[in-house]
């Protein structure tokens, strides 16, 4: 599996401010347009003075059979699974951002993996809400990774339908503490993000999650990786050992730019 080594930390703080919710729960009952069984929608509303987005919750079930890139769940005390602890810590000791796009050189370099197993672990250890975006319109993994079908979510109908307005629809991975925003493998493969809506989007989810991980595209494959490092405070850049050339990831960077990069994760070492 995977070990981590993490370099060239640059942060800088961002703060949250804190939010009341109160739930609403109604369930969808199962109709011949909607063959699927009942799904537990939970509505949740911010409820203080600023803007006040909706977020809707589709509660999904991990599989009996978990993805083995889901070390942190899989096995928590495994040595995969403290690194990501490891570079959880150094993001918050450094100085905490709050919006972190995860991205490579080029496909199969472990994005996914870092983002999903990242994410867990700031849900895990910070008791916070932490939601997990997928902005990878080519090669779309989410809900693979963690073994559902996206109904529908708010970066599916930002992709298809041009639409960053609440209600925004998530799903909750039911034994633990991480939203999940996953697009459908077959949304739009022609298409790529637009910068104006993310960001809106990103702008607005800022004031329900303490954290939110942004799994983008490759840097080298579309603009995704760009337009995710724009709405965020950061980006992480993964690469595989004895896979990854050095020269890529030096220009991988520099078409990031402006857009801080934080670290550098390695995996397979």
């Amino acid at each position: 599996m995977s070990h981590l080594e993490i370099s060239r930390l640059e942060l800088k703080v961002i703060e949250a401010e804190p939010a009341q919710i109160r739930p609403l729960n109604r369930v969808l009952e199962a109709s011949p347009a909607n063959p699927s069984p009942p799904v537990l929608l939970e509505k949740v509303v911010r409820t203080n003075q600023r803007s006040s987005p909706i977020v809707i919750l589709e509660e999904v079930e991990l599989p009996a059979a978990l993805d083995p890139r889901l070390v942190v769940l899989r096995d928590l005390g495994s040595a995969q699974a403290r690194s990501y602890k490891l570079l959880q810590h150094r993001l918050i000791a450094t100085s905490d951002p709050r919006v972190v796009a995860v991205t490579s050189a080029r496909a199969g370099e472990g994005k996914t993996t870092c983002a999903a197993n990242l994410a867990l672990t700031l849900a895990d250890e910070t008791f916070a809400r932490v939601l997990l975006v997928e902005a990878n319109t080519r090669r779309p993994a989410l809900g693979q990774t963690f073994g559902f079908r996206p109904a529908d979510s708010f970066i599916n109908r930002l992709v298809q339908e041009r639409d960053a307005k609440p209600p925004y629809f998530v799903a909750r991975v039911r034994g633990s503490r991480l939203h999940v925003a996953a697009l459908q493998v077959d949304a739009a493969p022609d298409m790529c993000l637009d910068r104006l809506l993310l960001g809106l989007a990103i702008g607005e989810l800022r004031h329900f999650y303490q954290y939110i991980v942004i799994d983008a595209g490759s840097v080298f494959e579309s603009a995704d990786a760009d337009i995710a490092g724009e709405c965020a405070d950061g980006v992480i850049i993964t690469a595989r050992a004895r896979k990854s050339r050095r020269s890529e990831l030096r220009r991988a960077t520099a078409q990031l730019s402006p857009s801080p990069v934080l670290g550098v994760v390695l995996l397979d070492s």
